[in-house]
């Protein structure tokens, strides 16, 4: 679909310009250019393709970068070294007039009334386009405005439910109870997964599936205790036989895993009309890179032993030599000391001024200055991410055209064996969900149960910290870590006290493992300033959901604010 976004933007943006100050109750100024507007096939496609480019370019200013990507960096997974916008939340210090939850209540709130507005209008070429069209656009719209109130429920809890374009008198607007916009949710996308293909031809890869509106129903269910509609929805998703696991997951955030068979829902850029900056901010030093957003310690330790078990129980880890015999999602998402990060051997300690270059073949070539370890804005955990980070972007960091994916087939395989579990009906399926996503990391398959640490326990807690263990390692750095550990509830165990990065000394200075707690997080207990103290995190009472902006309470005399602000 990257063709779609060739169209001319300028067009979409004046079609649906909102007013400066962009907020809720200012909602009726977002109108066509023309009262005639929606009334052919052409302007229809022109309108769903804007409010495409408006909800799935979900980015929020002034960082050209996935929003989700940066929402990470508020859990223990990630940090952020500059002001992306989570800083003064990890910090305790937000506050209703906090950036990023003003720009993100826009921007979402942005993309509804697009979706409003054509859905309003479009009834103006109901009788100059095929009904397969007229409705195929209706579900789309659908989909794209349930994406939308998804996550404002998620980070605000209670929101404005808007399915029309408000009137100035019917501006001011109260919030609705978070049930209420989660059925709207579900009925949107009903529609839309009864209306939309499973597929699309190559020109259209990218659109909106049927597979994608059930994947997302899943979640949305998952994240609100619907046990059993989240069942019914994973098992709609894998019925239809059209996904798979991407077999090499390193690849699947590269340019060769784009539109693959793992790949459920994501976005696509462009680097002549709108690109990403992936490689600015997770580069290496070596490269011009600025190493903003990285993985912590956090992180690291809570990648498996190849035996299936947390380091601290395991017998083939060794802390001296702690990257050998573990999970292979390590070195797939997490770039450490000693690893191959593009054209570089990566390595930041203060005394290794130097380091190698090496071929494609990863054999040393020459040594070269190394910026990883002299810069003082080089990665302050240590360690870089891998994901998302691609070679063919070297020589133009801001403008990454690759793709990136809100929605994976492993996450409908953990939702289903998690809800499963949660209901209480553990079978063989429940373990096969979970031994195909461990499978595919060790690159077996799911009956080679003797080449990959394979899950035969049936104990329902056992199962529940396997599970949150798996989505915690599967999906490191894609952006769920932040929704999961508020759902689990222990957001603010994993989230308070000090971010740590990689040993200061040696690893051989480590003398054990980490203990693992009952949430997978490692513990460090006697030994914290043997690590880089990287900073302090505070989460307290307020922050299970976010702010309500502080400029849409000025505007708004019927919506209120969020306990704690």
């Amino acid at each position: 679909m990257k063709n779609l976004f060739r169209l001319n933007i300028f067009i979409i943006t004046i079609l649906f310009v909102i007013s400066c100050n962009e907020q809720l109750n200012q909602v009726p100024t977002v109108a066509p250019s023309s009262e005639t507007f929606y009334s052919s096939e052409e302007e229809l496609i022109l309108a769903i393709n804007g409010v495409y480019n408006q909800t799935l370019w979900f980015e929020v200013t002034p960082w050209n970068l996935p929003a989700p990507l940066r929402f990470e960096t508020g859990t223990d997974l990630s940090f952020e070294r500059m002001g992306l916008g989570m800083k003064s939340v990890t910090a305790g210090n937000s506050d209703s007039q906090t950036g990023i939850f003003s720009d993100t209540w826009n921007h979402l709130y942005r993309s509804i009334s697009q979706a409003n507005g054509l859905l309003q209008n479009m009834s103006r070429a109901e009788d100059v386009v095929s009904e397969d069209l007229f409705e195929r656009i209706q579900a789309e719209a659908r989909f794209l405005r349930a994406f939308s109130y998804h996550y404002l429920t998620e980070l605000y809890g209670d929101v404005p439910l808007l399915v029309e374009v408000p009137t100035i008198e019917e501006a001011q607007i109260a919030r609705t109870p978070k049930q209420d916009v989660v059925d709207q949710i579900y009925e949107d996308l009903d529609y839309a997964a009864q209306v939309l293909p499973t597929d699309w031809p190559e020109a259209e890869k990218g659109r909106i599936t049927k597979g994608a509106a059930l994947a997302l129903k899943a979640r949305v269910a998952l994240y609100n205790e619907n046990w059993s509609l989240a069942v019914q929805s994973t098992q709609a998703v894998m019925d239809l036989g059209k996904y798979e696991l991407y077999q090499n997951y390193e690849d699947q955030f590269q340019y060769q895993g784009e539109h693959s068979s793992g790949v459920i829902l994501d976005t696509d850029y462009e680097k002549s009309v709108h690109a990403t900056s992936y490689a600015r901010f997770f580069g290496s030093r070596n490269i011009t890179g600025w190493s903003t957003v990285v993985p912590s310690q956090f992180a690291v330790d809570s990648y498996e032993a190849i035996d299936g078990k947390p380091i601290d129980e395991s017998s083939v880890y060794d802390p001296g030599n702690p990257f050998q015999n573990r999970d292979p999602r390590l070195d797939a998402s997490i770039v450490r000391a000693g690893g191959v990060w593009d054209d570089f051997i990566f390595q930041d300690h203060p005394d290794s001024v130097e380091t190698w270059r090496v071929n494609s073949a990863g054999e040393r070539v020459e040594k070269v200055s190394n910026q990883d370890a002299t810069n003082p804005f080089s990665t302050f955990t240590g360690y870089l991410w891998r994901k998302y980070y691609s070679p063919i972007d070297r020589n133009d960091l801001a403008s990454s055209s690759l793709n990136f994916i809100y929605i994976r087939y492993a996450e409908v395989l953990l939702t289903y064996a998690e809800a499963m579990i949660e209901m209480g009906e553990i079978d063989q399926s429940v373990l096969n969900a979970i031994n195909l996503v461990r499978a595919r990391a060790y690159g077996v398959e799911l009956t080679q149960g003797s080449m990959y640490p394979e899950i035969t326990t049936t104990n329902p807690t056992e199962l529940r910290e396997i599970i949150r263990r798996e989505r915690k390692v599967e999906f490191a750095g894609e952006g769920l870590r932040l929704f999961d550990i508020k759902r689990w509830g222990i957001a603010d165990e994993v989230v308070n006290g000090t971010l740590i990065g990689r040993p200061l000394g040696d690893y051989s200075s480590i003398p054990k493992a980490p203990e693992i707690d009952e949430n997978g997080s490692p513990m460090y207990s006697g030994m914290e300033n043997l690590f880089r103290n990287v900073e302090e995190r505070v989460f307290t009472e307020k922050d299970w959901f976010w702010a309500i902006p502080q400029s849409e309470l000025d505007l708004n005399d019927k919506i209120t604010q969020n306990v704690g602000y």
